[in-house]
Order: C-alpha cells, then structure tokens, then sequence
C-alpha cells in the first residue's frame, strides 16, 4: 500500500468517526485545575500539620511519667492518628495530580514525595507560628462530630477516672483546694486538691482542667496535678449531656472558654 493510499484511507476514517482535535483551552484548563487541586491539597496538608504540631506541643509530655505509663504507651495513646492519616490522603492526592502535570512524569515518585511532606512540614510550621494550628483545633472542638474519641484522642486519654486521669470543667469554687468539675459525660465530681498540686487561684470556674490523682468515693477525686487544658478547650463549649444521676446539674451551655487567662 502505497503512502497516499494510506493517508487517504487515514482521512476518510477521521471523517467518518467525526474526530476533530480538541481545542487548546481544554488542555490548558485541565492543567490549570490539576494545579489548583495540588495547591489545595498542599494547603491543607500544611494545615493538618499545623494542628499536629500543636497537639504535640501541648501533649503533657512533662507530666507522662505521672500518668503511670511508659513513654511509649503515652505517646501511642495520644497519638493524633486522624491527623496523620488526613495528611497522607493529601500527600497522595498532591503527588498524583504533580504526576499528571506537562513534566511531572520526569521526576521519580521519592522525589515527589518527600517534596510534597517537606513543602507541607515547612508551610505547616507558619501556619502554626500563625496560631492557625490553635485555631482549627478550637474549630473543630467545637463543631465536629466524634471529635474527642477520634479528632483529638487527647481528651479521651485523660477521661479515664478508674486510671487516675479526669478531665472536666470547673464548676464551682470552694476554697483553694476543694471544687467540683463537670466531666464531658455529664457527671458532676467533686475535687479534693492535694497542697503539692498547687493553688487554684490561676484557675477559674468555666475553664477546663486535666487532673492526676485518684477516686477516693463515688464521684470524689483527689488530685496530685491540676494542669491547664489546652488542645480541646473549646470542645467543652458544647451543651453538656444530662445524665439520670438526681445530683446532676442540667444540661448547660459552657461560655468561650478559649480567652481565659490561667
């Protein structure tokens, strides 16, 4: 077959499948959007590890040996897992659309990757610089579902009274050692301070507290550590369950505990 009868037999099937060659705008848009999707993807990355290193910050690492467990223990009980694997799903989603760009195909995956973490890790540590970190955490304890058991495990950890670790709200005052916290389940205890856990005077009524200590009767704690709650402080802004217990307060709308000075 000779070359013009090919070419002519190439012409006719491009006229009877009706194929015309795509516009060049399409091809500029979808680069463009694989783009923008990238930069997002980045943003939020940075974002997600904004929050981590805020988490991290605030962790309690200097009261871990307290808490009666081992460094390890501590660190795998509160470790932010939701927050790693949020940054995975969009270290992939940049990787792929920088696969998918004119001349990302040239560069091999490794380099994207760690590209990818370390653009995300230097742009989050701004963004936490920035109080962005504090200020999605405050978001997010405030609105998101499952927040305290999935989002922030912190505030699980530290509500185990049968462990010595109780968390709450401070409810009332009575002197400088002794006041009642409600707890995020609803139940009211009262508080017992022990004089090395130091004074309650930097504390006050509606602002949240970790405590170490032990149960000593039902619903009575004595706490060895008093310790400021920092991740998760706005999570105790939500209405407060009402529990069947006939000693409970109702249920109440906690304040903006976000501005309290310790």
């Amino acid at each position: 077959m000779s070359n013009n009868d090919f070419d002519e037999k190439l012409v006719a099937k491009i006229k009877e499948a009706k194929i015309a060659p795509k516009p060049r705008w399409h091809f500029l848009l979808k680069n463009y959007v694989i783009w923008a999707v990238g930069v997002l993807a980045l943003l939020i990355g940075a974002a997600a590890i904004s929050v981590m290193i805020y988490l991290f910050k605030y962790n309690g690492w200097e009261i871990q040996e307290e808490t009666h467990k081992t460094f390890w223990e501590f660190f795998l009980l509160t470790l932010p897992y939701f927050w790693i694997i949020f940054l995975g799903l969009f270290i992939f989603i940049l990787y792929y659309n920088l696969q998918h760009t004119k001349r990302g195909y040239r560069y091999p995956v490794w380099f994207i990757i760690s590209s990818s973490i370390l653009s995300s890790v230097i742009l989050g540590s701004l963004f936490f610089l920035a109080g962005w970190g504090e200020k999605i955490d405050n978001i997010l304890g405030e609105q998101a579902p499952l927040y305290n058991t999935v989002i922030n495990r912190h505030l699980d950890f530290w509500f185990n009274p049968d462990e010595g670790r109780l968390i709450g709200v401070i409810s009332t005052k009575n002197d400088s050692q002794t006041f009642e916290i409600i707890d995020p389940s609803g139940d009211t205890w009262q508080i017992f301070a022990r004089p090395q856990a130091g004074s309650l005077d930097s504390f006050h009524v509606n602002e949240p507290v970790d405590l170490i200590g032990r149960v000593i009767d039902d619903n009575q704690f004595q706490a060895e550590i008093i310790k400021e709650v920092r991740p998760g402080r706005r999570f105790f802004s939500r209405p407060r369950p009402r529990t069947s217990r006939p000693n409970l307060p109702p249920t109440r709308q906690f304040p903006d505990v976000t501005n309290t000075q310790n």
